[in-house]
């Protein structure tokens, strides 16, 4: 497998003196193409800091993130959106769907922003929802959908603008145990099928059998 995105002894802290937090704390990690990355651990081991460095929303205190052979950490915000724009895709637990627009809508608002040709949107969108198995729901308002298809938007959202790594922040959360097992079938799909890097944090130990490779993250650091 060809590494895409590395982390490289990266530390996240917070405050300063006998006040200082460490978050995350001198880890390496990388995540493969075509590769469903699992990292777990307690609430508050710094999972979802580690996942913020990696896809370039937070900057570490020290180390560095490189992207596809590009060392990105040191890079400024005025740059960063790009990145971000160009190669990742991002999933959260709260599924951040805009209630007023329909699926099709939420997937073709990322495609604006990542500045898709305007007259083939609209395909590239429904497509898109197809890839997830949910072009028939490509009409429907966030609230006339189920936790799981409301994800599955969430995904399509992700995958707009093809980018390598998609990055996913307890998917299951807010799932039934059946839904989420569906859900996480498919970000494997994705992975194999489309040669997406997939990198999920998750307290959900059903994820463990699906997953390529886990990471436990204990008090920050990666445990051995």
């Amino acid at each position: 497998m060809s590494s895409i995105l590395e982390a490289q002894n990266i530390s996240k802290f917070y405050g300063d003196g006998e006040n200082r937090v460490r978050a995350v704390d001198s880890v390496t990690l990388s995540a493969n193409r075509s590769e469903l990355l699992l990292i777990m651990g307690p609430s508050g081991s710094g999972k979802t800091t580690l996942l913020s460095m990696m896809g370039c929303i937070l900057h570490p205190t020290s180390g560095m993130v490189i992207v596809d052979g590009r060392q990105v950490s040191s890079l400024g915000e005025d740059e960063l959106p790009d990145i971000r724009k160009k190669y990742f895709g991002f999933v959260f637990q709260s599924f951040n769907l805009f209630p007023s627009l329909r699926a099709a809508e939420n997937v073709e608002l990322v495609l604006r922003l990542k500045r898709h040709d305007k007259r083939t949107i609209k395909a590239e969108a429904l497509e898109l929802l197809e890839k997830v198995g949910l072009g028939k729901r490509a009409g429907f308002y966030p609230a006339d959908m189920s936790g799981g298809e409301k994800q599955r938007v969430a995904f399509a959202r992700a995958l707009a603008g093809d980018p390598t790594v998609i990055l996913a922040d307890e998917p299951t959360a807010n799932l039934d145990s059946k839904t989420g097992m569906e859900v996480l079938g498919l970000l494997k799909k994705l992975a194999e099928d489309f040669g997406k890097a997939i990198v999920i944090v998750s307290h959900d130990p059903k994820a463990e059998a699906l997953a390529h490779r886990v990471v436990f993250l204990e008090d920050g650091r990666i445990r051995k």
